[in-house]
Parts: structure tokens; C-alpha cells; sequence
């Protein structure tokens, strides 16, 4: 019996450790932003289909997902068609997060926390890669040292994402939703009350971090929030059309806790690998 009740407390203090662990490794990967505004530099493409085309997306506010040494471009706009006579659309088949590639299921909604959230369904506390639900624009990783996680990130992709946008006027237009799914965070529960489009100017000094929420009660299945990016003071510049997709997953309490400790175990080994590199 006291074998037992030694192999649990050990159990415990593994369990307690990783668990501190993981959210320590987890806190130092959000030092940097889980996604990037940025503008496409790129004016003419030199390979593929569309060799020697101009760029469609040359010069437009592009969401970029940070994926550790380089940036994924989100919803740009893109080409379809023969390269003859191709045809320009404001989205491109990787506009959906999480990406349609990475095969991984829509960021969980699970309890919420704090005034407004609690008893609601959540993005909060996620620590899934997609999760990071936190937005800055480039320019706050220029000027790092040579070889930090911020410089390498801002001159990836032959330095594609690298112009400051500076005093850029930017603001998110929420395009469509699911019935049932609100954008908030931890000041408002919700952003878009009174229209469509709102100033991320104010928000982008101190990271962008929106919280999506559901009712409790809400029936199981994907709930979808459709975004563009916008210039306030120059539509020219107006992002493609992006998606985030989220499934509500209302985990008992007891039951959540427990995931919650066995679960971050597994990030331990989840520090984000670096891949070739790529827009």
C-alpha cells in the first residue's frame, strides 16, 4: 500500500513538473506572435506556372502564419487558369486555419476563463500550434540580432514579408461567420457589435490577441469566421479572404484537468521544427 501511494506521488510530481515545464517552453515560444501582418514584396514571379506573371498579390496586406523559420502567406491573392489568360482571385487554396495541409482538426473551443468568457466555449488557453491566436504586424521583428528566432523569421522567404508598414493604417473586416461563433477579447466579448470592419491600429501596439467563443449549448460541429485584412485609408492594399475554423469541445471539468496534465506531457517534444523554407 504505501508502494502504491509512493508510485502516485511520484506519478504527481512528474506530472506536475512537465506540466510546468511545457507551459514555461510553451510562454517562451509566445514571446513571438503566432501570426504576422505583413505586405508582399514580390512583383513578379520567377518560377512555376506563373513564371515572369506579375504578382497579384505584389503590394497587399498578407496574414502570415509563423511557422518557426519562415512564414506561411495566408489567403493571398493568386492566380487560376492557363498562364495564357489567367484569372486573379482574392483567395488561394491555402486560406483555411488550420491549414487544409497540416490535416489537423479545427482549434478547439473549450472553457472559458475570466469575467466574460466564463461558462462560454473558448480559444483561450489552447496550446495547439494554430492556437497562438496572437497578430503584430513584421515591423516588431526587425532590428533583432543576427541568428535570433526574430531575425530569421523577418528575412525568410528571400525577404518576401520585409517592408515596414509603419504608420499603415490596418483594420480586420469580419466577412462572414457561423450563426453562433463571436470574436472578442479580454475587454469586449464582442469586437464586431456595431459592424463589420474594425481599426486594428490601437490594438496592434501591444499584439492583437482575439478571443473566439461559443454559447455552452451550441451544437457540435465546425464553426467558421471569414476575415480580409484592410487598408483604412487605401483599399489597394486589402488582403485576400482567410478562414478560421473551430469545433467546440465542452471537455468535463474533472475530465479537462486530467487531459490538461497527461496532455502536456506531449509538448515537450513539440518545440516547432524548422523546415525548408517557403511563402
Amino acid at each position: 500500500m504505501e508502494g502504491n501511494t509512493m508510485k502516485k506521488n511520484q506519478l504527481l510530481s512528474v506530472t506536475l513538473i512537465a506540466m510546468g515545464m511545457s507551459v514555461s517552453a510553451h510562454a517562451q515560444e509566445g514571446d513571438l506572435a503566432g501570426y504576422y501582418i505583413g505586405i508582399d514584396g514580390t512583383n513578379t514571379f520567377t518560377s512555376g506556372t506563373y513564371n515572369g506573371l506579375a504578382n497579384p498579390n505584389a503590394g497587399n496586406l498578407t496574414l502570415l502564419f509563423n511557422h518557426g523559420n519562415h512564414y506561411h502567406a495566408i489567403g493571398s491573392y493568386a492566380y487560376s487558369g492557363p498562364a495564357g489568360s489567367p484569372t486573379i482571385n482574392d483567395t488561394n487554396a491555402n486560406n483555411r486555419l488550420p491549414e487544409i495541409s497540416s490535416l489537423d482538426a479545427p482549434i478547439a473551443l473549450n472553457w472559458g476563463s475570466g469575467s466574460l468568457y466564463s461558462g462560454k466555449l473558448t480559444s483561450q488557453n489552447n496550446p495547439s500550434e494554430y492556437a497562438n491566436l496572437t497578430f503584430a504586424r513584421v515591423d516588431t521583428l526587425a532590428g533583432h540580432d543576427t541568428g535570433s528566432e526574430e531575425q530569421i523569421l523577418f528575412n525568410s522567404s528571400n525577404n518576401r514579408w520585409s517592408t515596414l508598414l509603419g504608420n499603415t493604417a490596418i483594420g480586420l473586416q469580419l466577412i462572414s461567420a457561423t450563426t453562433g461563433l463571436f470574436i472578442g477579447d479580454h475587454q469586449t466579448a464582442n469586437l464586431f457589435a456595431n459592424g463589420d470592419t474594425i481599426s486594428l491600429d490601437s490594438f496592434l501596439d501591444d499584439g492583437f490577441a482575439p478571443i473566439f467563443w461559443t454559447a455552452a449549448n451550441v451544437p457540435a460541429g465546425t464553426y467558421s469566421a471569414e476575415f480580409r485584412l484592410v487598408g483604412l485609408n487605401d483599399a489597394n492594399i486589402n488582403s485576400g479572404r482567410f478562414y478560421f475554423d473551430f469545433a467546440p469541445v465542452a471537455v468535463p471539468v474533472p475530465a479537462a484537468a486530467w487531459l490538461f496534465g497527461s496532455g502536456l506531457l506531449g509538448l515537450l517534444g513539440l518545440k516547432r521544427k524548422a523546415t525548408p523554407l517557403s511563402a
